[in-house]
């Protein structure tokens, strides 16, 4: 069976880039694996028991970055959030935000497949248990690493975010606080079928093309596409390269 090459690179590029969900606006190239104790979310997308997501889960990166600023750490910090898309409210669908985490950095050991686990000391905006209503179509939460900016902090607007969690625009989060393009991401759903319905809800979201808000992507971090490596000091793009090779070998099937 031949493949025309076109085709062949549109699907590789169309897998790496597909590590958050349909619709969510920032793309992330690299995958995080996210556990909820002995539940690893896999594929991306899995349905998860509500029950699982009591606690924060673990979470692991193949890839991190090296900071511009020669006065930083070398282990430098990252930011860390977690949004829901489907939130139903006044007959549409929402975002709300369920965990801000700043300061974020990698852990010891980890493995070649899951990547280095994360450490996460601050919390601005704690992590909130996925709580979609009972008989809603499922929920998609995303989760998306960024490199911390130096001198990093969450603009005033946001001061109350815990409390006033919805709506959320994580576009425009992303832009006010100039975290750039995620580092990596992953997200799972979650339905809760605890009970009938005693609601209407508003149709599921139709997935939309990934962009930002305004129609541009986030801005980039400083050095952001040099500075990313794995563990092994290995550049991101081979990541892309390998999609591309893949491609160009389906051409011979």
């Amino acid at each position: 069976m031949f493949v025309k090459p076109t085709l062949a690179v549109a699907a590789a590029l169309g897998v790496a880039h597909a590590q958050t969900g349909p619709g969510f606006p920032i793309p992330a190239s690299q995958a995080l694996t996210v556990s909820f104790g002995n539940n690893t979310v896999s594929p991306a997308g899995e349905l998860i028991p509500r029950s699982e997501t009591v606690n924060p889960p673990s979470i692991s990166t193949p890839v991190w970055y090296a900071s511009s600023d020669a006065n930083a750490p070398s282990n430098a910090p990252g930011v860390l959030l977690m949004v829901d898309l489907d939130v139903p409210r006044n007959g549409s669908r929402a975002q709300l935000v369920h965990w801000v985490a700043t300061n974020v950095t990698r852990g010891s050991g980890g493995s070649s497949s899951n990547g280095t686990p994360l450490v996460i000391p601050n919390n601005p905006v704690p992590y909130l248990q996925p709580s979609p209503p009972v008989g809603d179509s499922p929920h998609s939460y995303n989760i998306v690493v960024f490199a911390q900016p130096a001198n990093f902090t969450i603009p005033a607007k946001y001061s109350n975010l815990t409390a006033n969690r919805l709506p959320f625009d994580v576009s425009q989060f992303v832009s006010d606080t100039g975290l750039g393009q995620p580092l990596a991401g992953s997200y799972f759903q979650v339905q809760n079928l605890t009970g009938t319905a005693t609601a209407t809800f508003p149709p599921p979201r139709s997935p939309t093309p990934t962009s930002t808000g305004n129609g541009s992507a986030p801005p980039e971090f400083a050095g952001s596409a040099a500075n990313l490596a794995d563990g092994a000091g290995r550049a991101l793009w081979a990541g892309l390269s390998t999609a591309f090779v893949i491609a160009v070998a389906a051409v011979a099937l």
